[in-house]
């Protein structure tokens, strides 16, 4: 009899989720055994509010498989799965880090503290993710594992001509800690049109037409489409106050697109010797960094080839061993 491995994925909200879940999907792709069988289980409720989380919780209990594999976000599920079967993906702890009070307590306890305690083993997506889990929860870091992220094979390489006159620059992710407003500011009177993909605020929607910077704004793209606004755009400008990992980053250098991202970690060990590194919370470190890629054509290209030689680094094979190599760990203390 197959056995059964189980990947959980949240409903996206419309908007405001962008495909986390895409590698994950590599791993299916790219996997061949016929004793083992991989199902997607994806969330029939979004995860908002008590009501849906509740009911989800208990949808993932009558779901199981022979490994229940949770790829991040919705980690509160794990509550009634078996821990024996049971795999964690963290992908950042940023919701705790910016909440306060009850808010802070409830999703500690849920999303960080439940699916610490109900896992067989835990994957975090990068070094950053991992210290902030053992610091948050003390957990045995013997029962973490850290992989980094592959993108699809969808993204290739497409070079373009560099439009120095008008660029057109790529935000992915709209969310609180992408650090739009200093993004936006950064850029007044600065010749380029934004390529914007998620969902604008009255607040930035403000800024844009007050200083009259030409934008296109695309909310709720499928990853085809998404990967269009990439082929686009000349700069991918993505100075996040924090992130998990930084995915598009290198969906930007695999295409052969100027890269402008934090000086933060995980971003300068995602980004390699392929990007440009801003201050976030300095705009005027952002706008000289969107000013050096337009005027430097050599420091832009330099980026470009640095960017080829850094997603070497990402081999989809090797992270895909290490997912896998976690689930036949748990198949074989389960025979």
């Amino acid at each position: 009899m197959k056995k059964k491995i189980h990947l959980f994925f949240r409903k996206p909200i419309k908007g405001q989720h962008f495909s986390i879940e895409n590698w994950y999907y590599e791993i299916i792709k790219n996997f061949k055994n016929k004793n083992i069988e991989f199902k997607v289980k994806v969330c029939p409720l979004e995860s908002t509010g008590v009501l849906n989380r509740i009911f989800i919780t208990f949808w993932a209990f009558f779901n199981q498989g022979d490994v229940n594999h949770v790829c991040g976000d919705i980690n509160f599920i794990s509550l009634f799965l078996n821990k024996k079967k049971t795999i964690n993906t963290i992908l950042d702890h940023h919701s705790l880090i910016r909440l306060k009070g009850i808010k802070r307590f409830i999703y500690y306890f849920f999303w960080v503290k439940i699916p610490s305690i109900r896992s067989h083993h835990l994957i975090c997506i990068s070094q950053k993710t991992k210290k902030e889990l053992i610091q948050y929860t003390n957990i045995n870091k013997k029962k973490i594992s850290v992989s980094d992220v592959c993108i699809s094979d969808l993204f290739k390489k497409d070079i373009k001509k560099f439009t120095k006159n008008n660029p057109k620059i790529l935000i992915v992710g709209t969310g609180i800690n992408k650090n739009i407003k200093n993004i936006l500011i950064s850029l007044i009177n600065i010749n380029c049109e934004l390529i914007i993909i998620g969902n604008l605020n009255n607040e930035y929607l403000a800024i844009l037409k007050g200083y009259k910077i030409k934008y296109q704004n695309y909310v709720s793209l499928k990853h085809k489409q998404i990967l269009k606004k990439y082929i686009e755009s000349d700069i991918l400008l993505y100075v996040s106050k924090y992130e998990g990992f930084g995915m598009p980053i290198l969906e930007a250098q695999t295409l052969g697109r100027a890269v402008i991202t934090s000086n933060l970690d995980p971003m300068t060990y995602v980004g390699g010797k392929g990007a440009l590194y801003v201050n976030p919370k300095n705009i005027k470190s952002i706008r000289n960094g969107v000013k050096q890629i337009i005027n430097n054509g050599k420091l832009r290209n330099k980026l470009i080839v640095n960017g080829f030689e850094n997603i070497k680094r990402f081999k989809k094979r090797n992270i895909l061993q290490g997912h896998l190599n976690c689930y036949f760990n748990i198949l074989k203390h389960n025979l």
